[in-house]
């Protein structure tokens, strides 16, 4: 067996090398989205923001816990991304309504993004597993999605984020994958 594939089941196969660079790259965005998250929850008085935060975090966490049974040893080493940092820190420079509105755009790019990976997943994954796991994880995440395009909206801050809410409008209601960015199962686009 080649050497770092996951231990085939009795009945799925072994991951492939870029099935466990999903994983682990999803792993990685969930432990960003849910460090913004808790950001949130202790810099945010907006209620809506608030229920958004704990949302994520509650999604993002079951998301992480599935996960880590399809590739044991994952959460361990999860960590934020690159730009998932950089945006917290971002964040913890921001209060109030800049520091909201910032949070919920950047949950809605994120989330964005996600779906199409899940999506291309979901189609192309050898893994029966993998594929059941993407194929449920997507209405959470469209649900997420959609919270926080509500967060937006409620607060009048659509007139500046009039392209971020069409473009995640058009994908939330579409079933069939919408790439944003170029995407290759080993690369994807978080």
């Amino acid at each position: 067996m080649a050497a770092g594939l996951v231990q085939a089941t009795d009945a799925n196969p072994p991951l492939q090398a870029d099935e466990q660079a999903f994983l682990s790259r999803a792993m990685n965005d969930n432990a960003s989205q849910v460090a913004m998250a808790k950001l949130a929850l202790a810099k945010s008085s907006n209620p809506r923001v608030i229920e958004l935060a704990n949302t994520i975090i509650q999604q993002r966490s079951a998301l992480s816990a599935r996960m880590a049974q399809l590739l044991p040893g994952s959460d361990q080493q999860a960590a934020p991304t690159p730009s998932g940092q950089a945006m917290l820190e971002h964040m913890q420079a921001l209060n109030g309504e800049a520091f909201d509105r910032t949070f919920a755009s950047a949950a809605v790019r994120s989330h964005c993004r996600m779906i199409s990976a899940y999506e291309a997943m979901k189609l192309n994954a050898s893994n029966p597993a993998l594929k059941d796991f993407a194929h449920d994880a997507i209405p959470a995440l469209r649900g997420n999605l959609t919270v926080a395009m509500m967060v937006l909206r409620s607060s009048g801050w659509t007139t500046r984020h009039q392209e971020a809410l069409a473009s995640a409008d058009a994908h939330a209601g579409s079933k069939a994958p919408v790439f944003w960015e170029p995407i290759s199962l080993v690369a994807a686009p978080w």
